[in-house]
């Protein structure tokens, strides 16, 4: 009985793998070529900030260089304890300004004071008091005046034309939200506004390089073609504002860009039946990965508390408020396959040592697994190259060499922190995991300087 149940929840595994390599590598062909829209809808840029005063600047770096024109951008510092106010005041030559609420719907922590940029004016900060991530960005929406919303990290830098490519996606009047492209920036060599892709990196950086590409380009273009996508990253999502005031804005948790996926998700659902969540790979962030062990590790807990606090959160609206196939990814793939069989696979070489006639057959699946996770990389790569990411030779020699390596040690760590980010979760779910910030964002886009420097037009 037990063998039979496992070779069920095989299969279905290897149905979700092959669904993720073969929807992307038959519909994208090539990188498209959009007609931008000329007409320019407003958009608001908030960006949380606490404690960023390693990475702020590279952010603030990408902002006043997009090209676009009809923007603003908040950043809204919660409550710092270090120099993130401080340099935001010096290079941007802050000067308080009254602003008046655009909305008084969504709570939110008290508001010290609101700054204005005398350098460029479209540039404005929210000092307040500290209140977490998901406070800080409703406190930007209350004071957003702009009809679209970017939702964006603190160590992320936007790729200049990314606002123009979400304008033209929202276009489509069903597009209530819609993820960007997340890249590593560690990834990139160069001036972030020319960034060249680079694999000359550590383990851990092309690790994390590898599993972003087909997180993105490979498991999201996949369930945005099922009309599944279980969460918008928050380091680089765009947001109708009214929806957004609809759901009552950010709920707070370890997750809340799950969270507030998973509620418009809801929302279609329930009323909005015709509407959409989208994923948009030619709208591009970098953002700055956790370095070391220890901060991928801190990292990887919070995602997964914050996954698995949306599963309790969301327990009785699976199939009935979130629809059957939204469902079928969320639980079957991601909560059954990817968190609950995490722990008895852990006990494999145990039960190799207990029961030795099931060897072959253990061997059988660990071999399937692992030609599956090198093919499913290797159509990553595929896949990024046609959508304009392009290494060069050598480097795709080191990818082809790394990607079976990675598959055998790095992939493993994945079961360690499903383990115990569920566990953790159970004990204190709503403990904060910081991954530290070390600013290699700016040296790897400004090679160790920081001029701000707005580019012409």
């Amino acid at each position: 009985m037990f063998l039979k149940i496992t070779l069920i929840l095989f299969l279905i595994y290897i149905f979700f793998q092959l669904l993720y390599i073969f929807v992307p590598l038959f519909s994208i062909k090539d990188k498209k070529k959009r007609e931008e829209v000329e007409k320019e809808k407003g958009i608001s840029i908030l960006v949380p900030a606490y404690n960023e005063e390693k990475v702020i600047l590279n952010c603030l770096q990408g902002i006043v260089n997009i090209n676009y024109k009809n923007y603003e951008a908040i950043f809204i510092n919660d409550g710092s304890s270090d120099e993130t106010l401080d340099l935001l005041k010096h290079h941007l030559q802050l000067e308080p300004t009254f602003r008046k609420l655009a909305a008084v719907k969504i709570p939110h922590e008290a508001i010290i004071d609101i700054y204005e940029s005398k350098l460029f004016p479209k540039i404005f900060v929210i000092d307040k008091k500290n209140g977490g991530k998901a406070d800080a960005l409703n406190a930007g929406i209350e004071y957003a005046r702009k009809e679209l919303v970017i939702t964006l990290d603190a160590d992320s830098i936007l790729e200049p034309h990314s606002l123009q490519v979400m304008n033209t996606e929202f276009e489509d009047k069903q597009v209530l939200a819609a993820g960007g492209m997340v890249q590593i920036g560690q990834g990139f060599k160069g001036n972030f506004l020319l960034p060249e892709p680079t694999f000359i990196t550590s383990g851990i950086i092309r690790f994390q390089i590898v599993q972003y590409l087909t997180a993105f380009y490979l498991h999201k273009f996949t369930q945005m073609k099922a009309k599944s996508i279980t969460v918008i990253a928050g380091a680089f999502g765009a947001f109708r504002k009214d929806i957004l005031f609809e759901i009552d804005g950010f709920r707070k948790t370890v997750g809340e860009d799950m969270d507030i996926t998973l509620r418009i998700q809801r929302l279609i659902k329930m009323k909005y039946r015709d509407c959409k969540l989208i994923f948009v790979p030619e709208a591009i962030c970098y953002t700055e990965c956790p370095a070391t062990y220890r901060d991928l590790f801190n990292q990887r807990i919070r995602w997964q508390k914050a996954f698995m606090d949306c599963v309790v959160t969301y327990k009785s609206s699976f199939f009935t408020k979130l629809g059957f196939r939204l469902s079928i990814f969320f639980l079957i793939e991601a909560f059954l396959l990817g968190t609950l069989c995490a722990f008895p696979i852990v006990f494999i070489p145990i039960m190799l040592l207990m029961n030795s006639d099931h060897y072959m057959i253990v061997l059988g699946f660990l071999t399937a697994t692992f030609v599956l996770g090198i093919y499913q990389s290797y159509t990553t790569m595929i896949v990024s190259n046609r959508l304009g990411l392009n290494y060069n030779k050598p480097d795709y020699l080191k990818i082809a060499i790394f990607i079976p390596i990675e598959v055998l040690t790095y992939r493993l760590l994945g079961l360690a922190f499903v383990i115990s980010g569920t566990t953790m979760y159970f004990i204190n779910k709503d403990k904060w995991n910081v991954a530290t910030r070390v600013g290699t964002n700016n040296q790897t886009y400004n090679e160790g300087t920081f001029v701000l420097t707005e580019k012409a037009g």
